[in-house]
C-alpha cells in the first residue's frame, strides 16, 4: 500500500464492530462483525492486507447467533474472538444479549497458489466453532462491551449497563465483579483493562471514569476522574507505555489525555470532532499517535508529542510533531464506531463506520520520518 493511500473494503450488512488480530505479529489483520437484523446473515470478515502489494484478502465466516455489537480478538490465542451479539428470540418474544467466544477452524488467509484462490473466490461462509456462551443473570440486561484479560486468557470482562460481571471463560462461572455505587445509578457505557495494574477495571459511568481493583470488594474505586467530559463519555484506552496515562473520548466531541493521579484537569485535550467522538485509540508503539472515530464521519490521526517528554526521544519529538490533527481521514459516509491500529505493523490501521466500509490507512510518510529520526 502506498503512502498516504487508502484501501476501502466494502461489505455487504452494515458494521459497528472491529477488532485487530492481536495474537499475530506477522499478518496485518482485522476482524468485522456484521449487524444485520435479518436471521442467520451475520457473519464475521477477517481481513489481510499484503503489505508489498496492498492487494486485500479475506475470509468469511458465519455469525448466526445474532448482530454482532462488540467483537474483541484474544490477545491469548490468534485464533480465537469473542462478540457480543443481540438476538431475537422467538420463544420469549424479546431481544436478548450474550457473549460468545469463538475459535476460527485456521489464521491463514491468504492463498498459497492459484487453486487456493480459485477455491476461496467461490467459497461461502465457513463456520466457526463455538466454545462458549455468555448470557447475562437477567436475561433483559444490555451488554455495552466485553474485554479479555490482559494476561489471564482465562478472564473476561462484561461490562453491562450497571455492573461488571467477570467471568471465567471455560465455565462461564461469575468469578467477580464490579457495581459502581451512587445514589443515581448512573449507567455505564465502556469498560477495560488497566494493562499495568492488571487487577483493575475502568469503566466510563455517564461522565465519568472510574478504576476499581477486583481483588477488593469494589464498594470504592482506587482512582477515578470526575467529569472527565461535558457530555457522556464513549471511549478510553490507557496508554501502553506509560502507567499513569489514559485517553478519552466522548460525545462533547473532545478528546482528553489524563494523568490519573492528578484527574481534575485534562493534561491534553482537542476538539476538532463536529460530533461524539466513539473511539480513541493509542499507538501501541508510538504513544505521541493517537486515533480517533466519530459521528461526523472521520478518522483523524492526532499528535499528542507535549505530554510524552518523559526521556530524550520524547523531548525530541515534541519539538518536531507538533501537537494536533496530523491526517483527517474522510472515505466515510457514515458515523465511524472504531478505529484501531494494526497489532503487527505500528504504521497501519483501520477504521470503521456503520455504512459497512473499512477503510485501511497509513501514517504518512513524512510523519514517520520526524518519529523515526
Amino acid at each position: 500500500m502506498e503512502e498516504g493511500n487508502s484501501i476501502i473494503y466494502g461489505l455487504e450488512h452494515q458494521t459497528r464492530a472491529l477488532s485487530p488480530q492481536y495474537g499475530e505479529n506477522d499478518a496485518i489483520r482485522f476482524l468485522i462483525g456484521t449487524q444485520s437484523l435479518k436471521p442467520n446473515t451475520n457473519q464475521v470478515h477477517v481481513v489481510e492486507l499484503e503489505e508489498d502489494t496492498g492487494a486485500l484478502h479475506t475470509k468469511v465466516f458465519k455469525h448466526d447467533i445474532g448482530e454482532i455489537w462488540h467483537l474483541r480478538c484474544s490477545p491469548h490465542d490468534a485464533a480465537t474472538l469473542m462478540t457480543v451479539h443481540n438476538a431475537y428470540d422467538h420463544d420469549t418474544c424479546q431481544c436478548a444479549m450474550g457473549v460468545s467466544i469463538f475459535r476460527l477452524p485456521t489464521i491463514e488467509v491468504i492463498p498459497k497458489d492459484l487453486d487456493d484462490l480459485s477455491a476461496m473466490q467461490n467459497r461461502n461462509a465457513e463456520d466457526m466453532e463455538l466454545l462458549k456462551t455468555i448470557t447475562p443473570e437477567k436475561p433483559e440486561e444490555e451488554i455495552r462491551c466485553a474485554e479479555w484479560h490482559p494476561s489471564d486468557a482465562n478472564r473476561v470482562g462484561i461490562v453491562l449497563d450497571n455492573c461488571v460481571s467477570i467471568r471465567d471463560t471455560s465455565t462461564g462461572a461469575h468469578v467477580g465483579g464490579v457495581a459502581p455505587g451512587g445514589r443515581t445509578r448512573l449507567k455505564l457505557t465502556a469498560g477495560k483493562w488497566s494493562p499495568q495494574g492488571q487487577s483493575q477495571f475502568a469503566v466510563l459511568q455517564d461522565t465519568h471514569i472510574k478504576c476499581f481493583d477486583t481483588r477488593t470488594d469494589c464498594s470504592k474505586p482506587a482512582w477515578s476522574i470526575d467529569s472527565a467530559h461535558r457530555q457522556l463519555a464513549r471511549d478510553m484506552d490507557f496508554n501502553p507505555n506509560r502507567q499513569f496515562h489514559l485517553a478519552s473520548a466522548g460525545d462533547d466531541a473532545a478528546l482528553n489525555i489524563w494523568d490519573y493521579r492528578h484527574g481534575k484537569e485534562a493534561i491534553f485535550s482537542r476538539t476538532d470532532h463536529s460530533h461524539w467522538v466513539w473511539t480513541v485509540r493509542y499507538n501501541t508503539y508510538h504513544e505521541q499517535l493517537l486515533l480517533t472515530g466519530s459521528s461526523d464521519a472521520r478518522a483523524l490521526l492526532t499528535a499528542a508529542a507535549s505530554v510524552c517528554d518523559a526521556d530524550d526521544d520524547a523531548r525530541r519529538l515534541s519539538q518536531v510533531l507538533e501537537d494536533g490533527v496530523l491526517q483527517s481521514y474522510e472515505q466515510h459516509e457514515d458515523s465511524v464506531y472504531c478505529a484501531e491500529w494494526s497489532a503487527a505493523e505500528p504504521w497501519t490501521f483501520a477504521s470503521l463506520s456503520y455504512d459497512a466500509r473499512l477503510v485501511l490507512s497509513r501514517v504518512p510518510r513524512h510523519f514517520k520520518y520526524k518519529i523515526l529520526l
